[in-house]
């Protein structure tokens, strides 16, 4: 198909019968309503694969195109170049023909990458195309059969030279200040840390373990929600480690037996990556965990979260009150922040001054004035939000709600015609009326100011390339609502390639949605418990969290045992909260 090289990707993917002209449509609008590239938004809008798209995007570079998953890799091959080069580059050595390297490539246009494999193989390049995760999968498979240049290898150049340190506990030495922040230096050390954060950027990790243990330092990552082994190395670079990453995030390299909390920006693939830091010291010394907030990652659309279309309408209609205060709760890495910044993004005009006080700024947003927190010169929450109300904003995000001074600035602003969104850690949504009248929160601005309160978690979604279907017990139809004479097909994990063998693949959210009615409002005036405030929300219409995540269930887009491991099943049969699901479920 010569006659498709240089032309518009999508003109390819109308010609190769791919996507209608209806579709190329579609996806146009909501490209230049999300910012994303053409590929990217037909993807979300599941009209292609992402397969289909790189080789459109091959046939348009005049490039071969490789799929990953049907080709077999042999270790002498891919071995030719060392992991510090495949890594950043995105290339994979995939067949050798007399002294021609056909490499797969993320962007096969990179001469750069190119001109390094043919110094480093001495072979002719020939760049195929493939998709980027792909390759950055086969080179987590692959890693034993890079040469020399990886973690590893660095590892034990970093290694190389030092004292191990004594093992029990952290207090019975001091290490050598100096000596230290000598090692913190030493350039196999700082490239250690560095691959480990380009490690974890790249599998798209939200954290970052580093936990010493007397004989080793274990390394995990936090990848959808779990953590991974990753690495364990030695005892002895556990010092030059840590005081390399205080040093990043300017904090005290002498300082070893009290906590600290740290923040940087850094840049990783040419993208900028924040980090947030603590530090605690545990009986085999400092326990570091890194926090990591990719700006580069798209914004998801609202209705990309896992809204069910009833409760997408609901918070819709919450985000359309001219005031008021509207809660997302849940505890920390629920997706709080993710939702609130779909909702500003939903709502951003040029006609609308939005203002938000963060902690950190997670995701710059075009058109939304945004400002940060610093508790060390004394920008609070409170004092901050006490001046964006000077500044005539209409709505106001509040990154979260720690303390009864700023509750009490941002419900008040909420009574005064501003819009305020902000987040709670609480269990549910009744929760958080008993959570802010415990802060000591007048009961009169809770009960008028508040119009809806969304509680959520986060779920990991089915690989649907290796899902299994299965017949339920009825256990475990009674868990979900339904009756033990009801057909009903559920799926479990299975694994592959696509998911690296955990059978999930990404993450979705559940949640309840509770709005104010007259009867919530008196409950709350009257400091009513959260279960009289549950019993209310439920006989108003509230879907709750353990039904949404049976019709998740029932959906095949998560398992059973996913939404026991995070949403607590058994306690709402002891309360008879799963007997009307599948009612429900059919009216839908």
């Amino acid at each position: 198909m010569d006659e498709l090289y240089k032309k518009p990707l999508g003109e390819i993917l109308l010609a190769k019968d791919i996507i209608t002209e209806s579709q190329l449509e579609a996806a146009l609008e909501e490209q230049q309503r999300s910012h994303v590239k053409l590929g990217e938004a037909l993807i979300a809008l599941n009209l292609a694969t992402e397969e289909q798209i790189t080789e459109a995007r091959a046939l348009q570079l005049d490039v071969a195109y490789v799929n990953l998953q049907e080709q077999e890799l042999y270790p002498e091959i891919v071995g030719l170049i060392s992991e510090s080069v495949a890594r950043p580059y995105g290339i994979l050595p995939i067949k050798k023909v007399g002294n021609r390297l056909i490499v797969a490539m993320a962007n096969p246009l990179d001469v750069e990458a190119i001109d390094l494999v043919q110094f480093e193989t001495k072979c002719r390049v020939d760049p195929a195309l493939a998709t980027e995760w792909r390759i950055a999968e086969c080179i987590d498979r692959q890693c034993g059969n890079y040469k020399a240049g990886d973690l590893q290898s660095v590892m034990q150049q970093a290694a190389s030279g030092v004292e191990l340190a004594p093992s029990g506990s952290a207090d019975e030495f001091d290490e050598d200040i100096n000596e230290v922040k000598r090692q913190s230096h030493r350039a196999p050390v700082v490239k250690m840390v560095n691959l480990l954060l380009t490690q974890a950027v790249r599998r798209k990790a939200s954290d970052i373990h580093i936990e010493p243990r007397r004989n080793a330092v274990d390394v995990r990552l936090r990848v959808d929600g779990e953590l991974h082994l990753v690495k364990s190395i030695p005892r002895s670079l556990h010092p030059a480690i840590s005081s390399r990453i205080k040093i990043m995030t300017e904090l005290d390299i002498s300082e070893r037996r009290l906590p600290q909390d740290g923040r940087a920006t850094i840049r990783i693939d040419d993208k900028s990556v924040d980090l947030r830091v603590s530090t605690n010291p545990t009986i085999h010394g400092e326990r570091i965990v890194l926090r990591i907030l990719d700006r580069s990652l798209g914004l998801i659309p609202l209705d990309g979260l896992g809204f069910s279309e009833r409760d997408l309408g609901i918070f819709q209609k919450l985000l359309s009150q001219p005031y008021g205060i509207i809660l997302v709760t849940g505890p920390t890495g629920s997706g709080k922040t993710t939702t609130l910044y779909a909702a500003l993004n939903m709502l951003k005009s040029e006609s609308i001054n939005i203002m938000t006080v963060e902690d950190p700024v997670e995701y710059e947003l075009e058109g939304i004035n945004q400002t940060n927190v610093h508790e060390r010169i004394g920008l609070t929450f409170a004092s901050q939000l006490r001046t964006i109300l000077r500044q005539d904003p209409d709505i106001v995000l509040v990154g979260e709600i720690r303390d009864m001074e700023t509750a009490d600035i941002a419900f008040r602003a909420a009574l005064t015609g501003h819009l305020v969104l902000s987040t709670l850690h609480c269990n549910d949504a009744p929760s958080a009326v008993t959570r802010l009248l415990d802060m000591d929160v007048e009961p009169f601005l809770v009960s008028s100011a508040i119009v809806g309160v969304q509680a959520q978690r986060l779920v990991r979604v089915l690989c649907p390339a290796c899902r299994e279907p299965y017949q339920p017990d009825n256990r475990t139809k009674i868990l979900l609502g339904l009756g033990p004479d009801e057909e009903v097909t559920l799926y479990r994990i299975g694994g592959c390639q696509e998911c690296g063998n955990t059978g999930y693949k990404g993450r979705t959210t559940v949640l309840e949605i509770m709005t104010m009615n007259e009867e919530i409002s008196r409950l709350a005036l009257a400091k009513a418990s959260a279960s009289d405030l549950r019993r209310a929300a439920i006989k108003a219409g509230m879907v709750t969290m353990r039904q949404d995540a049976a019709s998740k269930v029932l959906a095949g887009i998560t398992t059973v045992e996913e939404i026991q491991r995070k949403v607590f099943f058994e306690a709402d049969i002891a309360n008879g909260d799963v007997g009307g699901i599948n009612a429900e479920l059919k009216a839908a």
